[in-house]
C-alpha cells in the first residue's frame, strides 16, 4: 500500500487543481473520505473543491456540514453545474468510494478530464471507471480505512472534527464493526481516536428526528423471510433517503436466522432504491450487479430507473429464487 500512496502523493503535488467527487446520495465513507483528503491537499497547498449536491437533505450530513461552518473548518465545496463549468482537461479529478460512471454525483466531469484517480473499497466490476490510476480494494473495510492508512503513512495531523466524520463512516460501513471487520479496522479505528474523535459529537450527529426513525422501524415491521434466511421489506410509495433504507437493511441483519437483507424503496421519483447487507455467507454484490448495481460481498446496492417498488421486487426474487406472489399474498 505504501507504494500506492507514494503515487498517490506525486500525482496530488503535481496538479494544482484538484476536484474531489463521491457517489450520489452520499454517506459519511464517501464525504467523510473527501472531506479528509481536502485536509491533506490543503497541507499541500494546492486548490481543491468536493463536488456537492446541495438538494440532498441527509439529516446527518447537514449537522456534519454546519458543524464544520460553526468550527470554522477550512474547506470548499462546489455545486455540481459550478463544478462542470469550473473543471479543466488538466484538472485532477479524485472519485472517492464508487467506481461507477453512473453512481457519481457529477458523471459529466468524467467526460472534461482524463486525470483521473479511482479510489473504493467495492468489489471491481466490469463497468469500472477507467482512470490514470486506481486503487480498489474489496478487502478493505472502508474508504475511510484506506483515508486512515494514508493520514498514517504522511503523518498529518487532520482536526479531530474530522477524525470523527471519519469515524462514523467506519461504524456505518462496518455496521459497528460486525461486517468486513478485521485487526486493521480496529486499529484505523484506534488511530482516529488518537487524533480527538469525539464520541459524544458522534452520537448528535447521528441522532435523528422521532418521526423518521419511527418510520424506519414500520419498515422493520412489515418485513418478510424468503427461504429462511433473507429478509425482504418494501417501503410504500413514500421517497426515503438511499441511506435509512441502508439502516433498515443492517436492522434486518440483527435478527435471528437472517443471512441477508433486502430494502426496496423509492429514492426519487422515478428511481427505485434497493440496499442489500448480508452476514458474509450470502454474496449480495453478486445479486445487485445483476440489477445494475454492485458493492461489496457483505454490501451493495443498486439503483432502477422507470420502474415500480414491485416490479423491482418481482426481479430480486428472480434472482433469487421463490414466487414473489406467494410471500405477498
Amino acid at each position: 500500500m505504501e507504494q500506492v500512496f507514494k503515487k498517490l502523493t506525486e500525482l496530488i503535488k503535481n496538479n494544482d487543481e484538484i476536484f474531489l467527487m463521491t457517489h450520489s446520495n452520499p454517506d459519511f465513507d464517501g464525504m467523510g473520505s473527501a472531506i479528509a483528503l481536502q485536509q491533506i491537499i490543503n497541507k499541500f497547498n494546492k486548490t481543491s473543491y468536493i463536488v456537492r449536491n446541495y438538494k440532498d437533505n441527509d439529516h446527518s450530513l447537514a449537522k456534519a456540514y454546519q458543524y464544520m461552518e460553526d468550527e470554522h473548518i477550512k474547506h470548499c465545496f462546489i455545486g455540481k453545474t459550478e463544478a462542470l463549468e469550473a473543471i479543466k482537461e488538466d484538472s485532477l479529478l479524485i472519485i472517492l468510494d464508487t467506481q461507477k460512471e453512473q453512481l457519481v454525483e457529477q458523471p459529466q466531469l468524467l467526460k472534461k478530464t482524463n486525470n483521473v484517480i479511482v479510489l473504493d473499497h467495492h468489489i471491481k466490476g466490469k463497468s469500472s471507471i477507467v482512470g490514470m490510476f486506481s486503487y480498489i480494494n474489496s478487502n478493505i473495510s472502508s474508504t475511510v480505512e484506506l483515508m486512515v492508512n494514508y493520514i498514517k503513512y504522511l503523518n498529518f495531523e487532520i482536526n479531530p472534527l474530522v477524525a470523527t466524520y471519519l469515524l462514523i463512516g467506519l461504524e456505518i460501513d462496518t455496521n459497528s464493526f460486525t461486517v468486513k471487520t478485521t485487526d486493521k479496522t480496529y486499529e484505523a479505528a484506534a488511530i482516529l481516536a488518537r487524533q480527538g474523535a469525539d464520541n459524544v459529537i458522534k452520537q448528535e450527529i447521528l441522532q435523528e428526528e422521532k418521526d423518521n426513525y419511527m418510520r424506519k422501524q414500520k419498515l422493520i415491521a412489515k418485513s418478510y423471510m424468503v427461504h429462511d434466511n433473507i429478509a425482504i421489506c418494501e417501503a410504500d410509495d413514500d421517497i426515503y433517503d438511499s441511506q435509512d433504507l441502508a439502516i433498515v437493511a443492517m436492522k434486518l441483519l440483527q435478527f435471528e436466522n437472517v443471512e441477508a437483507s433486502f430494502v426496496i424503496g423509492k429514492i426519487k421519483n422515478n428511481v427505485i432504491g434497493i440496499s442489500a447487507r448480508s452476514i458474509d455467507r450470502i454474496n449480495v454484490e453478486e445479486i445487485m450487479s445483476k440489477l445494475g448495481g454492485g458493492g461489496h460481498l457483505t454490501e451493495a446496492a443498486a439503483q432502477i430507473e422507470g420502474s415500480s417498488i414491485k416490479e423491482v421486487s418481482k426481479l430480486l426474487f428472480e434472482i433469487i429464487g421463490g414466487n414473489y406472489e406467494s410471500n405477498i399474498y
